[in-house]
């Protein structure tokens, strides 16, 4: 997700992506790329041949918790790569907001069984809606197509029988505010 919400950064019209160089944003979408999927997908799969998980679908809360874990660690160690670089403050909040969800998500996993389709999705609406605005951008038709999306995800997790309604809107709502409130305040 934090790779979806760069690109529409990057590809729309704002001043962010007037004044941030080719080579920059292409620097920063592979980074961000390499560490929110394919690190993670590479544990996933490792895990899986290991035998720690049955399947990539995790259905059980002490299977998620591995994969969700060293999931929190590659996006909080692009927050410590990208804190350090001399890149905008907003990608700097959008990972920090993805690592915190991802965080919390583990947290409550323990617990009960929430989302992380529908926070992941929730968080790129809930960031695009804080870059409205925090930074004035016109990203008002890529708020609302978010929006679909995540009605759409939502719809499948469902009937996927993958999650309960509140499962579906917990999540959402996590991923939303955490990176909502960090674009406001941080």
């Amino acid at each position: 997700m934090p790779t979806y919400g760069f690109a529409i950064i990057f590809f729309t019209k704002n001043y962010i992506a007037t004044f941030t160089s080719p080579n920059v944003k292409l620097v920063i979408l592979t980074i961000t790329f390499i560490f929110t999927f394919i690190l993670p997908t590479a544990n996933a799969l490792i895990l899986l041949k290991m035998g720690r998980i049955k399947s990539l679908e995790m259905e059980t809360s002490s299977e998620r918790t591995m994969p969700y874990l060293s999931a929190a660690l590659y996006y909080f160690a692009l927050f410590y790569l990208f804190y350090n670089a001399e890149f905008p403050n907003i990608f700097k909040i959008l990972v920090l907001g993805a690592g915190l969800s991802i965080l919390l998500t583990v947290i409550i996993n323990y617990k009960w069984k929430i989302s992380a389709h529908t926070i992941g999705i929730g968080g790129v609406a809930g960031a695009l809606l804080g870059s409205i605005y925090r930074l004035q951008l016109d990203m008002s038709f890529f708020l609302m197509l978010v929006i679909l999306f995540s009605g759409i995800v939502g719809y499948a997790r469902l009937k996927l029988n993958a999650h309960t309604p509140s499962q579906i809107y917990t999540g959402f709502a996590l991923g939303f505010f955490v990176e909502l409130l960090l674009m406001i305040f941080y």
